[in-house]
C-alpha cells in the first residue's frame, strides 16, 4: 500500500532509545550510579537527588511521560537516562546505549528500591525547580535579620529560603504538587518569580507527624514573625498578599488534611485582613481569629516588641 512500508533495521535504533526512556526508570538509574534521594526537597512533582561527588540533579516527567533530569550545579546537563547516562559515564550515544541495555535485562535493577515516578509537568514548572535548586542557602543573616528575625527562627524556616543572584531573598511557594514559585524580598522591593504562581508559602516546624497547630498569615515574613513571638511546632502558612481562588482551595486542603489541628487566622489588622480572616473562618467552624496586637501586622508586633525589650 502506497504510504505505508514495514518496520526495517532503519527503525530499530530510534525504537530501541524509545524503549530506554519508556521502560528505564531514572529515579532508580540514579541510585545505581550513587545518588540519594533528598527527601524534604522532594515533591510529588519533582525528586531531587545529590551524589557523594557534590553533584544534585531534579527528577521529573515530561508531558510526554518520559523522565528527563536538571542538573543543578552543571548547566546545560540535562536530558532524558540517555543522557543521564552519557553525562555520568563521559560515553557517545553509542556506549550509553550499551550501557542501558543492561538495565533492560530482568533483575538488574532488583537490588535498588522502587521508586514513584514524578506526576508529568510541564516545561516552565521544571525550569522552576532548576532554578530554585541553582539559588543558594540563605546563611547570612541579612535582609531578614533587618525585619527582626533571629538566627534561630531562620534556621527553623531554613528549606523554604532562598537568595537568588540580585541577592533577593526568595521564599518558597508550594502548591499540591510541589514547588509553584516565590515571593521575593528586599529593602524597598517585593515580587514574585517570573513563570510561577502563587499559591502558599508553607514552613513545618517541629513534630514530624500531623502538625498540631496550623497558622495562617498574609507573608511569609509574617508567619515567621509569628513563629518566633510564639514559637510552636506546627505549619506556619502565607498567600503573599490578595489571595485567588485556587489559592482558597488550596488553603482549604491543607485545613481539611489536619482535622485535629487548631487553626489560627492571623491576617493582618486591617480591613483587608478582617475580610481574610472572616473568609479562612468559613473553612472551619473553630478557626480562632488572631489579630497583632502592635502594629498593621505579625512583623511590625515583632520589632514593636524588640523595641521595647
Amino acid at each position: 500500500m502506497q504510504g505505508s512500508r514495514a518496520v526495517g533495521k532503519e527503525d530499530a535504533p530510534s525504537m530501541e532509545l524509545e524503549r530506554f526512556k519508556a521502560d528505564i526508570n531514572l529515579v532508580e538509574l540514579a541510585c545505581l550510579y550513587g545518588y540519594e534521594c533528598v527527601r524534604q526537597e522532594s515533591s510529588r512533582a519533582s525528586i531531587v537527588m545529590e551524589h557523594a561527588d557534590g553533584d544534585k540533579i531534579v527528577i521529573a516527567t515530561a508531558s510526554d511521560g518520559h523522565m528527563v533530569f536538571f542538573s543543578v550545579r552543571g548547566y546545560g546537563r540535562s536530558g532524558s537516562v540517555i543522557d543521564f547516562v552519557m553525562y555520568r559515564e563521559r560515553v557517545s550515544l553509542g556506549g550509553a546505549r550499551v550501557i542501558l541495555r543492561r538495565c533492560l535485562v530482568l533483575g538488574s535493577l532488583d537490588a535498588v528500591a522502587v521508586h514513584y515516578k514524578p506526576e508529568p509537568t510541564a516545561q516552565d514548572t521544571q525550569a522552576l525547580a532548576v532554578e530554585w535548586h541553582r539559588m543558594k542557602l540563605y546563611k547570612s543573616r541579612g535582609y531578614l535579620a533587618l525585619r527582626g528575625l533571629s538566627q534561630d527562627t531562620i534556621i527553623q524556616f531554613s528549606n523554604r529560603i532562598r537568595v537568588d543572584q540580585r541577592g533577593n531573598v526568595a521564599l518558597r511557594h508550594d502548591d499540591m504538587h510541589g514547588l509553584a514559585g516565590w515571593e521575593m524580598k528586599n529593602r524597598g522591593f517585593t515580587g514574585f518569580s517570573a513563570g510561577g504562581r502563587k499559591a502558599l508559602f508553607c514552613g513545618k516546624v517541629g513534630a514530624l507527624g500531623p502538625a498540631p497547630l496550623i497558622v495562617i498569615t498574609e507573608s511569609a515574613i509574617d508567619a515567621m514573625s509569628y513563629y518566633q513571638l510564639k514559637p510552636q511546632a506546627g505549619f506556619y502558612l502565607s498567600f503573599a498578599g490578595g489571595i485567588s481562588g485556587n489559592q482558597w482551595e488550596l488553603l482549604a486542603w491543607v485545613i481539611g488534611r489536619y482535622p485535629q489541628a487548631s487553626v489560627i487566622a492571623a491576617t493582618d489588622n486591617d480591613d483587608a485582613g478582617m475580610r481574610y480572616a472572616e473568609q479562612i473562618c468559613q473553612i472551619r467552624s473553630d478557626i480562632v481569629r488572631e489579630c497583632p496586637p502592635v502594629g498593621k501586622d505579625w512583623n511590625d508586633t515583632l520589632n514593636g516588641r524588640s523595641a521595647r525589650s
